[in-house]
C-alpha cells in the first residue's frame, strides 16, 4: 500500500514511533507483533497497511524507551509502560510531559501565550502536548530542550520490583493516603513480578480485596501491610531506579521533530499563519 503524499502533523507513523523511544525498527515492529506497542489509531489495509498514531502514542512509547535505557527488557518495559499509559489515559487523558508548566511564572514572565499569536490551523489541538511542544520550541524563546523542570512526573523502581511515583521538587509534600495518617513519600503503584516473556505488571489495588477501606477493616489492613511493603523495598533496596517520565516525553517530542527537520518532514513552514 503506497504512504500519504501528505500526513497530518498531528499524527505519527511507527517509524517516527521507533525514533520517540529510540528503538530500532525491529524491535518496534516485535513490540507491534507482540500487541505491546502504543494504540494506532488509524490503520491501512493489509499486513504492511500504513499506521498513524497520536501524540498520546508518542508519549507511551517514549516512556519504553526510557524503562529500555534504565536497563529493563523489551517486553518488560513495554508492559509496564502500557500500565502506565492506560491508567493515566483514564485518570488524566495522557501521560505527564509537564509542557504546561512553561506557560506560567517564573519560565513564562508575560501574561499570554508565550509565542504570541496561535497559528490558524486546524491540525492544533492543545489536547495533545506535541502540538504544545511544537509552538514552545518554534514559536517562543522560552522552550529549554533536556532540562528537568519542577513538576515533572517521577518513576522510582526499587530492585526491579516495587514500583513507585512521586513529583520532582515536591518530596516534602506528602501522598495521600486512605489507610495512613501521616502520608506517604511517593505513590506505591505497581508490582514487576517475574522477568522477560513471563513477567507480569500486578497493579496495587488488584492485591486487595476491596477499595472500600472505611467499611472493610480487612481490606484497609491489606492496604496498610501493602504501602509498608512498598516501602520497605524502597528503604532496603539494593537499586533504585529513577526515571523522569516528563522530560523523557519532552526529549521524545524533540528527536521526533529533529527527525521530521531533517528529513524534510512536515516543518513549521507548512502551518498557517492568520493574516
Amino acid at each position: 500500500m503506497a504512504r500519504p503524499a501528505h500526513t497530518s502533523p498531528s499524527f505519527f507513523t511507527s517509524r517516527e514511533l521507533a525514533v520517540a523511544a529510540s528503538l530500532t525498527a525491529r524491535n518496534m515492529g516485535l513490540l507491534i507483533e507482540q500487541r505491546l506497542a502504543p494504540e494506532a489509531v488509524e490503520y491501512g489495509s493489509g499486513k504492511s497497511g500504513h499506521r498513524r498514531y497520536d501524540a498520546a502514542a508518542l508519549a507511551h512509547a517514549a516512556l519504553i524507551g526510557c524503562l529500555q535505557s534504565a536497563g529493563f527488557e523489551l517486553l518488560v518495559s513495554a508492559r509496564l509502560a502500557a500500565a502506565f499509559a492506560d491508567d493515566h489515559a483514564a485518570s488524566h487523558g495522557r501521560l505527564p510531559s509537564n509542557l504546561g508548566t512553561f506557560l506560567h511564572p517564573p519560565l513564562n514572565p508575560g501574561k499570554s501565550f508565550p509565542w504570541g499569536k496561535t497559528p490558524d490551523d486546524p491540525d492544533i489541538s492543545f489536547e495533545q502536548d506535541f502540538w504544545l511542544h511544537h509552538l514552545l520550541r518554534n514559536r517562543s524563546s522560552i522552550y529549554v530542550r533536556g532540562k528537568a523542570l519542577k513538576g515533572d512526573f517521577i518513576i522510582e523502581i526499587a530492585d526491579h520490583a516495587y514500583v513507585m511515583t512521586r513529583i520532582l521538587d515536591l518530596e516534602k509534600v506528602k501522598v495521600f493516603s486512605p489507610v495512613s495518617r501521616d502520608g506517604l513519600p511517593v505513590s506505591i503503584e505497581y508490582r514487576i513480578a517475574g522477568r522477560g516473556s513471563a513477567a507480569r505488571i500486578v497493579p496495587a489495588h488488584m492485591e486487595l480485596n476491596s477499595l472500600d477501606f472505611s467499611v472493610d477493616p480487612v481490606s484497609a489492613e491489606q492496604m496498610r501491610r501493602l504501602e509498608q511493603d512498598y516501602l520497605k523495598g524502597r528503604r532496603d533496596a539494593e537499586t533504585i531506579v529513577n526515571i523522569n517520565l516528563s522530560l523523557g516525553i519532552r526529549n521524545a517530542f524533540d528527536r521526533v521533530q529533529d527527525d521530521r527537520e531533517t528529513r524534510g518532514g512536515i516543518l513549521e513552514s507548512e502551518l498557517q499563519t492568520e493574516g
